[in-house]
């Protein structure tokens, strides 16, 4: 590299003694782009490259990763997944493998670029003009030339207000990306906690649809015998497959929730992941709302990321307003006209903003600032409206599961009660599966709602960026 730049100072002060042919044009050309050190090198796009890309790492490469995690909300875990992938680790291990956050972050190598781009000159421009007698009186003529070097020093003006404005979007990319690893690491969280509830769902209805086989095969039995009707055949029928379609509807949610899950942690579609079992909460004692949202905005990424992309339009308008004034450039000139007579001059060109005054990039760049400023003051609004729809709605669930639990106690009781007199054959076989499956499907109600409180906990803490409530 020092050698190219070396040949090419010496071909540039070669051009003015001056150049003596078009070949020695070339050759400063020539020099000029040899001295550019960036490369083409290919990046092939096959299967190959594709599968080394999706490529599941280790336990003991994850660790790592998991180590080292550096996010504005969330902290490096110990990864341990010999009892399971418990939430935490769900949410870790998102972050590091989901497909969709590597994409997100393939933005911030723009945002860089720009940054980089932002920070370089206009480079000077050279120009060299050959002149060849071809006519007339050739005696005593030379070979003429112009050469002159140029630069448009107004580039200075708006200069660091670029370089201000792509530092303030590659900011905005980082807290956008951080936001979206945010979101991505509490959607994977909530679905190991769906998978438990429907696991323990599905484990219910399975004992229920055991226990109604039975009642029908005894009803069976009894209607043989005259002691039971076809009607209560019937509806011990009935009763079975309607059982068995909430089983296969349940199995469905729970193979599609696997497979988001799957497709979150960056795992193959089939891959079947075991989960650490949590205690699930009967009640959420939350913060009121002006402590949630007092400070919300140092804790909201998008909103911060908003307040950065406005910083960049201001920037941005600001280089809009600077550019209206004329482009003036300065520059040397060297020329030899055909008489072999040398001259060596100064220039100035200056563009004359008649036509076109830059009002179009100006009323661009207000619009511009002025759909962010919207942006942000609607995002902040909403964000704290979901905080307090969110606690609402927390409040309310904490109500109906209390109410559940007092349900299932009762219904608890009753069965205990039908299960002694069962025992001593006082009641018949049809009530006392009847008052086993309604605790069994008031657990399951139970469940349901400690589901929606989950899912409102994690909506709550995504809205207001705290990772526990």
């Amino acid at each position: 590299m020092t050698s190219l730049l070396y040949f090419s100072y010496n071909l540039f002060k070669a051009a003015f003694k001056p150049l003596k042919n078009i070949m020695d044009l070339k050759l400063f050309i020539l020099a000029l782009a040899l001295t550019a050190c960036s490369t083409y090198k290919a990046k092939d796009l096959n299967d190959q490259t594709i599968a080394q890309q999706n490529a599941t790492p280790s336990t003991a490469q994850l660790q790592i990763q998991a180590n080292h995690i550096k996010h504005p909300l969330l902290k490096p875990v110990t990864l341990d997944l010999s009892d399971g992938l418990s939430p935490d680790e769900a949410a870790i291990i998102a972050i590091i493998q989901s497909p969709e956050l590597r994409t997100a972050r393939s933005k911030l190598g723009i945002a860089n670029a720009q940054l980089l781009q932002a920070g370089l000159l206009p480079n000077p421009r050279l120009t060299y003009n050959y002149a060849a007698p071809s006519g007339g009186l050739e005696q005593g003529k030379v070979q003429g030339y112009v050469v002159s070097l140029d630069w448009e020093f107004t580039s200075l003006l708006t200069q660091s207000n670029m370089v201000s404005a792509a530092q303030a979007e590659q900011q905005a990319i980082n807290l956008q990306i951080a936001w979206q690893e945010w979101q991505v690491a509490q959607a994977a969280k909530l679905s190991c906690y769906q998978l438990q509830i429907y696991d323990q769902q599905y484990s219910l209805l399975s004992e229920s649809l055991k226990r109604l086989n039975s009642n029908k095969v005894q009803i069976q039995k009894a209607l043989g015998h005259g002691w039971a009707t076809a009607l209560e055949y019937s509806m011990a029928l009935i009763a079975a497959e309607a059982l068995e379609n909430r089983l296969q509807t349940l199995l469905q949610q729970k193979q599609l929730q696997q497979e988001r899950l799957n497709r979150a942690l960056g795992q193959p579609s089939t891959q079947v992941i075991t989960y650490q079992l949590t205690d699930l909460p009967h009640e959420l004692i939350t913060p009121d709302y002006e402590q949630l949202t007092q400070d919300l905005t140092l804790y909201r990424l998008d909103l911060l990321a908003l307040k950065q992309g406005y910083l960049a339009k201001e920037e941005q308008l600001r280089i809009a307003i600077l550019q209206q004034f004329p482009k003036i450039s300065l520059g040397l000139t060297q020329s030899k006209n055909n008489s072999n007579y040398y001259t060596v001059g100064a220039g100035a060109s200056l563009s004359l903003p008649i036509f076109d005054q830059n009002q179009g990039v100006i009323a661009l760049a207000t619009a511009s600032r002025q759909l962010l400023f919207d942006e942000y003051s609607h995002r902040d609004f909403q964000s704290k409206a979901d905080v307090s729809e969110l606690l609402t709605t927390i409040t309310s669930i904490n109500s109906e599961i209390k109410t559940a639990h007092n349900g299932l106690s009762q219904l608890d009781s009753l069965f205990k009660a039908y299960t002694t007199a069962n025992n001593e054959h006082q009641i018949d076989q049809l009530t006392y599966y009847a008052a086993w499956n309604n605790v069994t499907d008031k657990q399951i109600e139970v469940l349901n709602l400690q589901l929606h409180l989950i899912a409102a906990r994690i909506a709550l803490e995504t809205a207001t960026g705290r990772y526990t409530l």
